[in-house]
């Protein structure tokens, strides 16, 4: 009986002395390539499927849609209709919700009332 324990007790610390490591080579390639760390792919704020490259358009549209918000976010659609034709926008739809300029595209997030509550860009 006691020779069991100390043959059970010697498997599991053989297990659990082996080496871990946290993620898979093929895994760091992704996460290079990608210019993401797993701190920043864990939190959603990059995608280890995109290129350096994906991310910098990514951060350009985080940008656009912080500009367009700041300007319309809380005021009635007239209000960010004339906006967006100031800066260059052009409607791609009959209620002038849907914005095209530069090969982006943006569009209103409203509520029932009419007012914005911010827009979303892609």
């Amino acid at each position: 009986m006691k020779t069991n324990y100390w043959i059970l007790l010697a498997v599991i610390g053989g297990i659990f002395s082996q080496p871990v490591f946290a993620i898979s080579e093929a895994y760091r390639a992704q996460l290079e390539q990608s210019g993401c760390t797993q701190v920043d792919e864990a939190n959603g704020t990059c995608h280890v499927g995109h290129t350096r490259h994906h991310h910098r358009d990514d951060e350009s549209t985080g940008n656009i849609a912080r500009e367009i918000d700041s300007n319309i976010a809380g005021k009635y659609q007239g209000e960010a209709v004339d906006y967006m034709e100031d800066v260059g926008w052009h409607s791609t739809n009959g209620e002038r919700t849907r914005w095209r300029k530069d090969g982006y595209t943006a569009e209103f997030d409203m509520t029932s009332s009419g007012k914005l509550e911010g827009v979303s860009v892609r």
